[in-house]
């Protein structure tokens, strides 16, 4: 099997080389020289990471950045009646309980769904009464990850990746200081959660919610 670069510098001359793309091409696109893209580090600015992403949206974002997923995306196809198709991933995240999942997620085992809204990578199933009254049991949150690394906007429910699994909770500040997240529950039956941001693989922010509807 190949192995993913170690590097975001590595990813992006990678991913130039599958899409024939020279050097020269890449900097006068991006208005940069060709000496910078040479010079440059592991990583990059995140205002070139946006226009790089602009500029070749095949090129998936969580790779480039994180090596996470393939190299490329397909673009979204607007749905027949209900908004733009994205994969609803075959897992679930269990607002009350962490819950052990495989980290990585194959788009061919994935069903597609309709999403009212642009900008979402993918839907997740909620399951679990910890959110409620405000996020019901059932239903089905579209989502898209965020830079957790820039800022991370505290006071919304966002999905979190775990080492532990997947869980949907309110994202705070913790009282054990900058290295912690705190995890808060709606239903003040579950008490709040003090997780490692080292333990964090992603944080994910929800643009829609959408219900599950099923026919006999």
């Amino acid at each position: 099997m190949e192995l993913t670069p170690e590097t975001v510098k590595d990813r992006l001359l990678l991913f130039l080389k599958d899409q024939r793309i020279s050097k020269t091409e890449f900097a006068r696109k991006m208005g940069l020289s060709v000496a910078y893209v040479s010079a440059m580090r592991k990583s990059l600015p995140e205002d070139k990471v946006v226009k790089m992403t602009e500029l070749f949206p095949q090129l998936n974002r969580d790779w480039l950045l994180y090596g996470e997923g393939e190299m490329l995306i397909e673009p979204l196809a607007p749905a027949a009646d209900n908004g733009f198709m994205i994969p609803l991933l075959p897992v679930e995240a269990y607002a009350g309980n962490l819950q052990n999942y495989s980290t990585s997620v194959a788009l061919r085992d994935c069903a597609y769904i309709g999403c009212p809204v642009k900008g979402a990578d993918f839907a997740i199933p909620i399951s679990g009464d910890s959110m409620e009254p405000e996020i019901h049991n059932g239903c089905i949150a579209a989502v898209c990850r965020i830079n957790d690394r820039a800022f991370i906007p505290w006071g919304h429910p966002m999905v979190l990746d775990t080492e532990n699994g997947v869980l949907l909770k309110v994202v705070l500040p913790s009282e054990r200081g900058d290295d912690f997240i705190e995890a808060h529950s709606y239903n003040p039956r579950y008490p709040d959660l003090q997780i490692p941001k080292e333990s964090v693989l992603g944080l994910y922010r929800i643009v829609a919610y959408m219900q599950r509807f099923t026919t006999m």
